[in-house]
């Protein structure tokens, strides 16, 4: 009997939800989309919380040496006491170089369960989940890499009857 396909969900092992934002110059980015082509980091974050921000650097270097191969960050906008213009403002500041997601209604972050930020998703090719916290692995780089080696075939939530 062949294994079952992950459940889609906001944990490790689970495929991780689709989803379609914009960006701030609207640009739309579909994670389904992404799936079977590029290791996903979806990165939930604000302006306001400092964790979030201290993290830029980090994710700003990495995405700059991997996204040739592969790797796609998603910045998503937590839309609590924020504006588009002063995440823009933030976002040049800081030289943020990967997408910037406006989630206006807050209806990816419930969907998520998103209740600390940043909250992390690392998301391999196959579209399942990898790791999630609201910190960035220790071993960041070191998973970045062995996700980006993985093959792209695409999990799917499909159950046999």
């Amino acid at each position: 009997m062949p294994p079952l396909p992950p459940l889609p969900g906001n944990r490790v092992g689970n495929l991780a939800q689709d989803f379609t934002l914009k960006d701030l110059n609207s640009r739309k980015y579909s994670l389904k989309e992404m799936r079977g082509k590029r290791v996903v980091h979806v990165v939930f974050w604000a302006t306001w919380c400092v964790p979030c921000l201290q993290e830029i650097p980090a994710l700003r270097a990495t995405y700059d040496k991997y996204r040739d191969r592969g790797l796609q960050v998603l910045g998503i906008v937590v839309n609590m006491n924020q504006t588009v213009d002063g995440v823009r403002a933030v976002a040049r500041d800081l030289k943020i170089n990967y997408p910037i997601l406006w989630d206006d209604e807050g209806t990816l972050a419930e969907r998520y369960r998103v209740s600390y930020i940043p909250q992390n998703f690392l998301i391999g090719k196959d579209g399942v989940i990898r790791y999630a916290g609201t910190s960035l692995p220790n071993d960041y780089v070191t998973l970045v890499e062995s996700l980006l080696k993985e093959e792209g075939a695409v999990a799917s939530s499909i159950r046999p009857h």
